[in-house]
């Protein structure tokens, strides 16, 4: 097993900002890569993987009274048919006329093929049927074979023997069409399905089946069939396969699943080769059936080579692909079932965005004719495919989103050829009816390789480019739009006083911890258009309304600031933080936002023990602070450990706590030192000490 990589779209940032950190916010909205350009929409314009948009083909809708179009076979005299659903209709279109051929007893005709004679063979679902219709549009019932789908037919005119390829027992039938048309199982895959099916030129069949996405090469021999199985892909299917010589162009598809199926992810093991996608996307496995409208999934377009060298070509990360043509010069066309694309990809690996239409799915290519069209669903409509450019071939960017109110300033494109550029714009995130009219760039000028002008379109938060094309050597390489957003103001949102780390855990300054007088500043901003932000920060006392500035003459860069409150007096107060992006915006554009915190304490002063007496065995005195409340009280004998004890009423609630407690009656007679310690609300800690005697008792010895 071997992993391949797949062509690699450069791409570039649609959004970015043209000038540097703390400069004017001028932006530019630049298309430059074909995954630019690839998020628009074109019509009759290529998009090249070379980061080019060109002239390219005019395509002309034909309205088919079907709800899909989902097959087609192309005559010598180039009539091209065209099987449908959900009536089993087949229409024959030649120099743009379409008419009803005829009708098969099936909902859908699934594929469609022409013998030599002209007979036209069909393959149906359901009910596993091969019809036969001449050219008068009369059908019959060729074959009922021992399934439910015909997916696939392929015809062998020298045996006189048409192969059909069939669900949901993955089986190959060949059907003799001598008079007695009778049919057999050439060979049974295992699989559920058998999806694809085309006879090359050595005269081999080359079936893609499901679940399992395995491409096989079936020799008939006899009655028999020497079966060889080429590639073993990691995926859900081999929806369709072209030859050009004796190399083959292979389209696989994944698709993820619904109903609580869960995806395989990074760690599933793989089996056989796997697709490279250009970006990543979810995949699963199961069994493969009509394409729905809205079924997800991921595709590549693979080269396989007669030494057995495979090689993916492109892939889509999202979206899956449906039908291949591949050119004597060896470039692949390959339809899209997601996006109503048709992708050609050249033998240099160039990947072109050929045709886009606005039904999401192209079903079947109709190319090998003098005239070419393709079949579509999502609607059911035939485009026949012209050789020049539509008079009003034009490409169509995605909405551009400034992010806010912007102004518009100069757009500069490259290029050649005849180019018009027109600009829109609004405030809705999808154009409509309030969106401005389209309108050329003011003051044009032609220069070096391009082109320049002033975007007329009026101030709004959305714009939108259209480039129209004069024909097939109109070519636009690089297109840049510079616009100015509308300052937005920042704010403040959040302020915190203090350690906010020793908050959260629990900590706090209590004995052995050293007080600072050190007060940490924390704060939080919105700056929702990014711009370099200073900050301001003043501060007063709870009662005042005077602010007083703090941290210095010029603006701090950072929201955090450490403030050193040695130098002011216990109190209650408040902080004020004013954010400001005048460093990124001219003066008269700067905004500000201030936001007050709620009070917080300084204190610095240590409270005080007075009146320190003992009456062994009993110690009284007071505890003190000028501004905050005791909040802890503790002794210590003769230095041992600190014992708490609580105030005389009780309760830590007053700057002044009176305190009584009762010494341990076990101390030796002798000498003793007694420590009483306070703390106060701001963790300052205050202390006295006195020596006492403990006299021995009457009678003790």
């Amino acid at each position: 097993m071997r992993t391949l990589l797949c062509v690699a779209f450069i791409s570039s940032i649609l959004l970015v900002s043209s000038s540097p950190a703390g400069a004017v916010t001028t932006r530019s909205f630049t298309l430059a890569s074909y995954k630019d350009f690839e998020e628009g929409e074109s019509t009759g314009v290529f998009l090249s993987s070379l980061g080019e948009a060109r002239g390219g083909l005019a395509t002309t809708r034909v309205e088919v009274a079907e709800s899909v179009v989902y097959s087609s076979a192309t005559a010598p005299d180039g009539t091209i048919y065209f099987g449908t659903g959900d009536q089993g209709n087949i229409y024959s279109y030649q120099k743009g006329k379409l008419k009803k051929q005829g009708k098969v007893d099936a909902v859908l005709v699934t594929a469609l093929v022409l013998g030599n004679d002209g007979t036209i063979y069909a393959g149906g679902m359901p009910g596993g049927r091969v019809f036969a219709m001449n050219t008068d549009g009369k059908s019959k019932e060729l074959a009922k074979l021992d399934a439910e789908h015909v997916w696939a037919l392929a015809y062998d005119g020298a045996k006189k023997t048409l192969y059909a390829g069939t669900g949901p027992n993955g089986k190959i039938f060949a059907i003799d069409l001598t008079k007695t048309n009778s049919s057999r199982v050439l060979y049974d895959t295992g699989e559920k399905h058998v999806l694809s099916l085309i006879r090359g030129e050595d005269g081999s069949l080359y079936a893609g089946s499901a679940d399992q996405a395995i491409l096989y090469r079936i020799t008939p021999e006899g009655n028999g069939a020497k079966v060889r199985a080429i590639q073993d892909f990691e995926g859900d299917e081999i929806r369709a396969i072209a030859s050009r010589g004796s190399t083959l162009y292979v389209a696989v598809n994944e698709f993820q699943k619904s109903g609580g199926i869960t995806l395989p992810t990074a760690s599933t093991t793989s089996r056989g080769t796997k697709m490279t996608l250009p970006t990543p996307s979810a995949s699963g496995s199961g069994s493969s059936t009509l394409p729905a409208r809205d079924r997800k999934g991921k595709g590549a377009i693979y080269r396989v080579d007669p030494d057995g060298r495979v090689e993916q070509l492109l892939a889509l990360a999202d979206g899956y692909f449906t039908a291949l043509y591949s050119e004597t010069d060896g470039s692949v066309y390959a339809a899209a079932g997601a996006n109503g694309r048709v992708y050609l990809i050249k033998p240099d690996r160039t990947v072109i965005t050929a045709i886009d239409e606005p039904e999401r799915q192209i079903l079947t290519l109709a190319m090998s004719g003098p005239h070419r069209a393709i079949g579509t669903g999502d609607a059911g409509a035939v485009y026949e495919i012209g050789g020049d450019s539509p008079k009003n071939a034009n490409y169509v960017s995605k909405v551009l989103d400034a992010q806010f109110q912007a102004r518009f300033g100069h757009v500069r494109w490259t290029g050649q050829g005849g180019l018009t550029i027109e600009t829109r714009s609004g405030n809705t995130s999808r154009p409509d009816k309030t969106w401005s009219s389209w309108q050329a760039p003011a003051k044009s000028e032609k220069i070096s390789e391009g082109g320049e002008g002033k975007v007329s379109s009026p101030d709004a938060r959305y714009l939108q480019l259209r480039v129209g094309f004069a024909g097939q050597k109109s070519l636009l390489r690089h297109i840049k739009i510079y616009y100015q957003p509308q300052n937005q103001r920042p704010r403040v949102t959040e302020i915190a006083i203090g350690d906010e780390a020793a908050a959260k855990h629990g900590a706090s300054a209590r004995a052995g911890k050293p007080r600072s007088p050190l007060l940490k500043l924390h704060w939080k901003t919105e700056n929702t258009d990014e711009d370099e932000l200073v900050y301001r920060l003043f501060f007063h006392e709870e009662n005042e309304t005077n602010w007083k500035p703090l941290g210095g003459p010029e603006p701090l860069k950072s929201a955090e600031y450490e403030w050193n409150t040695e130098s002011i007096p216990d109190g209650n107060y408040v902080l004020k933080v004013t954010v400001s992006d005048e460093r990124s915006n001219p003066k008269e554009e700067a905004l500000e936002h201030s936001l007050i915190s709620n009070s917080f304490l300084v204190d610095n002063r240590k409270p005080e023990v007075e009146g320190l007496k003992v009456s062994f065995p009993s110690a009284t005195g007071r505890a003190l602070d000028s501004f905050s409340a005791i909040s802890e009280l503790a002794y210590s004998i003769d230095g041992g450990d600190w014992q708490p004890f609580a105030p005389r009423d009780g309760i830590f609630d007053e700057a002044t706590e009176d305190f009584s407690f009762k010494l341990p009656v076990n101390l030796s007679p002798g000498l003793h030192s007694l420590a009483v310690r306070a703390m106060d609300s701001a963790d300052n800690v205050g202390a006295a000490q006195l020596n006492f005697k403990v006299v021995p008792l009457l009678g003790r010895r």
